[in-house]
């Protein structure tokens, strides 16, 4: 995605008293991402990647950093006023198909940051982008155990949609 794109898509607010920045994820990202996975407890890696992870294979991270819309985009959060790199805060991405009427999102908030509305934040612009690009459902995948990502998305109007084992499936017409 070049820079005038990335920009258009980037946003500034207010969120609990610090000025944040949701803009969509770029090739540089990729050390600020393995830093960010550094700080997801070994649960929360499990919630997200349904299996026992250390780290990501480098490979999955420059894929994750090097996007191709509208098939696929990652927003994350960063603070805004931060003068220095900026730190991942969370990140939400959709994978669509080669037609791009259904994506695939995932949701995933630094550990020590959990609670605090970012993943809301980021999944709302998520669904915003993904309106604005045509596609019509967005679906994903949740352990039946994760309560907080099983909230949140009944609240934005996720509905199970099928079941196998422990993982659900919820999906959003758009």
């Amino acid at each position: 995605m070049d820079a005038a794109t990335a920009q258009g898509l980037a946003e500034e607010l207010e969120h609990r008293g610090k000025r944040l920045l949701l803009r969509p994820v770029r090739p540089e990202d990729a050390g600020r991402y393995r830093d960010f996975l550094g700080r997801i407890t070994q649960a929360d890696l499990y919630r997200r990647y349904f299996s026992c992870m250390r780290q990501l294979p480098p490979a999955a991270i420059t894929q994750f950093t090097h996007l191709e819309p509208p098939f696929g985009m990652a927003f994350v959060a960063v603070y805004a006023d931060d003068t220095g790199p900026q730190e991942i805060l969370a990140v939400a991405q959709a994978h669509a198909d080669p037609q791009i009427r259904a994506a695939e999102f995932a949701v995933l908030v630094r550990s020590d940051l959990k609670g605090q509305g970012l993943g809301r934040l980021l999944l709302l612009k998520l669904i915003r982008y993904c309106r604005q690009r045509g596609t019509q459902r967005l679906r994903g995948f949740v352990l039946a155990d994760n309560a907080p990502m099983a909230r949140l998305s009944r609240a934005l109007g996720f509905r199970c949609c099928g079941r196998e084992g422990n993982v659900e499936e919820i999906a959003l017409p758009l």
